[in-house]
């Protein structure tokens, strides 16, 4: 399993609008996309315009072969123009590998490390 980091700078005033489309891509993602495993959302404590997103993939490979593709979807796109139009990237992404997760799912179901 890895995990890629991405970095938003979020137009002051747009975060609602942001977070939504956020939302909507990470759940197309998790249901069409081979390999995705959904995605974490945070928000800085210092700066209110500043987000993470924190993906989870099967694999690096799983990750390049969803860039590789161009999704038409028009509801992945209409999530996407709203992504671009109310936030820009602040830093470029960054891939970690997993090496445990003691967290809760976002669906509220726990994972078992065992």
């Amino acid at each position: 399993m890895i995990r890629v980091m991405y970095w938003w700078k979020v137009t002051p005033g747009r975060e609602e609008a942001f977070t939504a489309a956020w939302a909507g891509v990470t759940r197309w993602m998790r249901a069409h996309v081979a390999g995705a495993r959904g995605s974490l959302l945070i928000r800085s404590g210092e700066d209110p315009h500043e987000f993470v997103a924190i993906a989870r993939w099967v694999s690096r490979a799983a990750w390049e072969a969803s860039r590789a593709r161009t999704p038409d979807d028009p509801e992945l796109l209409a999530h996407v123009q709203v992504m671009k139009a109310t936030a820009e990237r602040a830093r470029p992404h960054v891939f970690h590998d997993e090496v445990a997760d003691l967290t809760l799912t976002g669906e509220g179901d726990e994972r078992d490390m065992s």
